[in-house]
């Protein structure tokens, strides 16, 4: 027994025991070990969506960047946005970022550097709170402290979100961010090692140095000066790529802020002009605020709420909130890869909230501490179990399809994907997403594939428009049907000599009822053999739907159906509100004499929108919503044991129905 053993009494050894247990370092050490846990299964989920094709418009722009500039194109264009990518948002990291192509040439690689780029931002966090918590306490308070932010940055369920969108810069830049702040706090030189690799990274990140720049100005003496230098950099470098338009990526221009300023909405304004509106009316701005306050707690609450008083990452937080939540089409508000810099730096200042409080009122900041560590908890217990439902909407067996197809397309071929699913598809010549309801031209070149899984990943086409360009690609464009399986349609087609590019169908279009979303009906099948003209869904000879899943988004009023379809038996032609899951319209027929369209009128004043998962109690967040008009489904319904064979339906508006009755039509 040593001499320091010794001297303690043996009733307190114990107590000694513990305190040794619960030091920092011991904290730091199962910090780190939970954060190595964490990047496991980040690298995990990454690739089971990579596997099963949950990577859309954003991670195609990266990937095929990347891919290209591997291949010595050096530079390349967006043929999603059609320009440039160094426009997209200046971010000339990919440039050097590329060379990890050659070290592994599987395009998964972007997501795991995503994540170890998350993840090493919070390890680089989590050493600066340890540190922050032994500056304000000592022994197991000091590991208790430690151990709360731990909680706060593990247990944060955005993290996870900012993982799972897609892939973006930010997390690449995110360890450069803490490693600046950090070090502009304490005063080292070596900031300005972090600052030009964060400049690479693009504009949104410019605005980040800027903000971390003034969090030096604030935090004290010895970092004002750089802190100063730093801001102005960020600024600069942000002014510079707007002014080069190399900031389209972000698609949020002064216009989108006109109304802060009471202008119309659009309307351009000049920097100073927004400026001096803005101070003029103030209202304006604070309305705005309270109007994102929802969304505003949900990013702020996980990550200890309070973290945010911490002057270091203030401005930087503050920065980050507004550029958010003040753009007039609100699409960042909402937790996800573009509020990061809070959920990894707020944990931070949080612990030094509650350590400075605990040196004046030690009691009251230990409640304050579990208060947030159960808050952050029931976050993570509320959102993490619905994250795989909300992102990884592509079934196994539809993603086995899709990468059957993906392995017959040549790199040389154009491809036409549904936006849900095509980041898997970045690496050929050229990639164009299927992205709207509403008619519209896209370009066409070559050798071009078109795969279209229109109930697949989070889609911006609609089903209707879907299924409108399978009949167009099957019927007048005569491309070659390649694969149709598991809600998969793949075509190949060479364009005619002088055409550039192909209308994408719209909302109004007759649709082929053999291209049905997912599946023809329970009691029927697809035939899809000789000329498309004859292509139908037919009864299996079963009873049930021989005909469903054909469906438009449409806002309320009255509607007419029109199915076409030949029954040697009685058939329930039916019209559904698929969100309300109600029977709008329903017309029995005894059968048919040959082929006929089948009319009947719908009332669909009522809206039955479908709702967003958005939390509960004060877990909630204000996610995007669904679409808000009705969901109208036509099913054609078989007692069994007569042929029935249908082949299209449309949905017109009532007055355009009465107007070509008139017409003969």
């Amino acid at each position: 027994m040593t001499g320091a053993t010794a001297a303690v009494p043996a009733h307190l050894r114990p107590w000694r025991a513990a305190a040794g247990f619960l030091s920092v370092g011991a904290m730091r050490r199962a910090g780190y070990t939970v954060l190595g846990l964490q990047l496991l299964g980040f690298l995990i989920w990454s690739t089971i969506e990579y596997r099963r094709f949950t990577l859309a418009m954003d991670f195609t722009q990266f990937d095929q960047a990347w891919y290209a500039i591997a291949h010595g194109h050096l530079n390349p264009m967006d043929s999603v946005k059609g320009y440039p990518y160094w426009r997209d948002h200046a971010a000339f990291i990919t440039w050097p970022l590329a060379v990890l192509y050659w070290v592994w040439p599987h395009p998964v690689i972007l997501l795991w550097l995503q994540d170890i780029g998350t993840v090493a931002a919070e390890i680089v966090a989590f050493t600066w709170l340890c540190e922050l918590a032994q500056r304000y306490r000592q022994g197991p308070g000091a590991a208790w402290l430690a151990g709360a932010g731990l909680v706060l940055l593990a247990a944060n369920p955005w993290i996870w979100w900012s993982v799972t969108f897609d892939f973006h810069l930010e997390s690449v830049a995110m360890p450069l961010a803490v490693l600046l702040a950090r070090d502009l706090v304490n005063g080292r030189r070596r900031a300005w090692v972090w600052v030009v690799p964060m400049l690479a990274c693009g504009d949104v990140v410019g605005t980040y140095l800027a903000g971390l720049g003034l969090g030096g100005v604030l935090a004290g003496r010895r970092s004002r000066l750089t802190g100063a230098l730093i801001a102005c950099v960020g600024f600069a470098a942000t002014l510079v790529i707007a002014l080069a338009h190399a900031n389209l990526g972000s698609g949020v221009g002064l216009q989108d802020y006109a109304y802060l300023a009471a202008a119309p909405a659009g309307a351009r304004l000049g920097l100073a002009a927004l400026a001096k509106g803005i101070i003029a009316h103030p209202v304006g701005l604070l309305r705005a605020l309270w109007a994102q306050r929802v969304n505003i707690w949900a990013n702020l609450a996980p990550s200890g709420l309070v973290g945010i008083a911490f002057v270091p990452i203030l401005p930087v937080s503050a920065i980050v909130l507004l550029e958010n939540n003040l753009p007039a089409s609100m699409i960042f508000s909402r937790p996800s890869f573009q509020s990061l810099p809070v959920y990894v730096l707020v944990p931070v200042g949080t612990v030094a909230v509650l350590g400075w409080l605990s040196l004046r009122h030690c009691r009251l900041a230990s409640v304050l501490a579990g208060l947030l560590v159960v808050q952050a908890l029931a976050w993570a217990a509320v959102w993490v179990p619905v994250t795989p439902g909300d992102w990884l909407r592509v079934p196994g067996s539809t993603a086995a399809t899709l990468a059957e197809v993906e392995a017959r397309i040549p790199a040389s071929a154009e491809v036409i994907a549904s936006s849900g699913v095509m980041g898997r598809f970045s690496e050929h010549a050229a990639i164009h997403g299927l992205f709207a309801a509403t008619s519209y031209r896209i370009p066409v070149a070559g050798d071009t594939w078109f795969v279209i899984a229109p109930q697949a990943g989070i889609e911006g086409q609609t089903t209707a428009s879907a299924m409108a360009l399978i009949g167009e690609l099957a019927g007048p464009l005569h491309a070659t049907l390649v694969t149709r399986a598991h809600g998969v349609w793949a075509f190949r087609w060479r364009p005619p000599p002088g055409m550039r590019s192909i209308v994408v169908p719209g909302e109004w279009t007759p649709l082929p009822a053999w291209a049905a979303a997912l599946a023809p009906g329970a009691a029927g099948h697809a035939v899809v053999t000789g000329p498309p003209g004859a292509w139908r869904l037919t009864s299996s000879g079963g009873k049930g739907y021989v005909a469903d899943e054909i469906a438009w988004q449409r806002p309320p009023g009255r509607y007419q159906a029109l199915v076409t379809l030949a029954a040697g038996g009685p058939v329930n032609v039916e019209v559904w509100n698929d969100a309300g899951n109600t029977l709008l319209a329903r017309r029995s027929v005894p059968g048919t004499s040959g082929t006929e369209t089948i009319r009947l009128p719908v009332d669909a004043m009522t809206r039955y929108s479908a709702r967003a998962f958005a939390g509960w109690g004060p877990f909630r967040a204000a996610m995007i919503p669904p679409p808000r008009d009705n969901r109208l489904e036509i099913r054609v319904w078989s007692p069994g044991g007569a042929a029935v064979s249908v082949y299209s339906a449309e949905l017109v508006a009532a007055s355009r129905a009465a107007a070509r009755h008139r017409a003969g039509g």
